[in-house]
Order: structure tokens, then C-alpha cells, then sequence
């Protein structure tokens, strides 16, 4: 398999501390595809925005701020993710996390449920949701996976902490975050937790060999496998926050 990395362009930022999505370059049907799609998102971006500076008022603290990082350039697929910092008023800001995994031969989001069939994954679908909406995956199996993960973490005092977010029960009903992850090897997860949690909202990546045993797909596996060797993300520092599961 060809390791070379997708090329990316950067577009200009779109306000204040508001990063652009880059573009695919190329002139293919698929690229055209995603970069429509990524024409949205940015759009649905700046609209964010502005509602939220109309929300918080004359308040203090309040703003808008997007970054974006790259866990995956290629080969066949590319994820680009968003990095959030919200206060539009209230009593406490918010931090987010939303990435999105494109199939490069398909033109569009992977499709995680055939992706990874041994998951059983379901799809947070909803009725008219905003243009940026991201679907949530969840399983019985993934949870019952991140949940032995994070209570075999080596920090007990944050183990002890969050103990009673990673009950299998409640796991097996979370919703996570998803996407093919080059920098770490695997496929990332991340669950959405409440404000309250999000000290407990770890990361954590299924390795190639958990990916075979959940009958993950072969060119996914071998692709993410790629794009390891060859270094196929950006930046090259780690960006994102790092916790214990790193």
C-alpha cells in the first residue's frame, strides 16, 4: 500500500481565534464531495460563532474559539478533528472535541458500523440536526472495552475518581467519539461525558490487533497501519490533551 500522505490546503481563518477547515487538493468527484461537505462545516462554523457572541452579550469572558488538528493524512482515508473552547454566558465554559473520518474512495464519512462490524456500533441519528453534527457510536462491546481499559489505568486516585463513569452498564449506552487516529495507531474513541466529567473523558485507541478481532476492516487496518510508519499527521506535536490513557 502507497504510504504518500493526502496534501491539504490551508484555508484563511474565518475570525478571531477561529481556525478554517483545510481543503483536499485535487479535482477528483470524491475530493470535490468532501470539500463541499467541508464548506459546510466551516459555514455552520462561523454561524456558531456569531451566536454566540449574541448569546453572551456584554458578559465577560465570553468568545468562540476553533483549532484544528489532523490525526490522519492518508492513505484512503483522512480525519480532521476540532478542538472547541465555548462561553457564550452561563455559569461555565466548555470544551469539545468533534472528529470526522473521510473515506477517500467513497467521497464521504466513513461508514463506522460496516467499518467495524464485531462492534456492533449504532449511530446517534437524530431529526434536524445542525449542519456540523457529528453522530455519537455507541455498543454494548465498545463500552464494556473502554471500561476495562480505563479501570486498568496505573493512576489509581484518577481510577478512583471516575470509577462510577465507567460502569459497563452505563457504558454500554455512552456515546463516543470516533475516528482513525495515525498519531496513536489505531482507532481512537472518546466519550461525551457531562461538564462535570470531562476530567474523566479519555482517549483511548483500539491497536490493529483489537481492530482484527472486532473484524474491522482490512484496508482500514492496513491504511491506519501506513499512515503510522510514514507519519501521516499533523501537527506533529500532540495538540490535542494528553491523560492518562495516552
Amino acid at each position: 500500500m502507497s504510504t504518500r500522505a493526502v496534501i491539504l490546503e490551508a484555508r484563511p481563518g474565518l475570525g478571531t481565534d477561529v481556525e478554517a477547515l483545510p481543503r483536499l487538493a485535487g479535482d477528483t468527484p470524491e475530493i470535490a464531495r468532501i470539500n463541499a461537505e467541508l464548506d459546510r462545516l466551516d459555514a455552520a462554523a462561523v454561524q456558531s460563532a456569531a451566536d454566540c457572541v449574541e448569546m453572551a452579550g456584554e458578559g465577560p469572558g465570553g468568545g468562540w474559539s476553533r483549532s484544528i488538528t489532523q490525526p490522519m493524512t492518508g492513505p484512503g482515508f483522512v480525519t480532521l478533528r476540532e478542538h472547541l473552547d465555548v462561553y457564550c454566558g452561563g455559569a461555565y465554559p466548555s470544551t469539545s472535541q468533534t472528529a470526522v473520518t473521510y473515506d477517500l474512495a467513497k467521497g464521504q464519512r466513513i461508514d463506522w458500523p460496516a467499518a467495524l462490524p464485531g462492534l456492533n456500533l449504532v449511530l446517534g441519528m437524530f431529526e434536524d440536526m445542525p449542519a456540523d453534527y457529528v453522530p455519537l457510536v455507541r455498543s454494548a462491546a465498545l463500552g464494556a472495552w473502554f471500561s476495562r481499559r480505563m479501570l486498568a489505568n496505573p493512576d489509581a486516585e484518577w481510577v478512583e475518581q471516575c470509577r462510577s463513569f465507567f460502569d459497563a452498564e452505563a457504558m454500554a449506552e455512552q456515546g463516543f467519539n470516533i475516528w482513525a487516529d495515525a498519531e496513536n495507531g489505531g482507532v481512537s474513541v472518546q466519550p461525551e461525558l457531562p461538564h462535570v466529567a470531562q476530567a474523566c473523558a479519555e482517549r483511548a485507541t483500539l491497536t490493529p490487533v483489537e481492530l482484527q478481532s472486532f473484524s474491522a476492516d482490512a484496508g482500514l487496518i492496513a491504511a491506519i497501519e501506513a499512515a503510522k510508519t510514514a507519519g501521516n499527521w499533523a501537527p506533529k506535536e500532540d495538540a490535542a490533551e494528553q491523560g492518562p490513557s495516552a
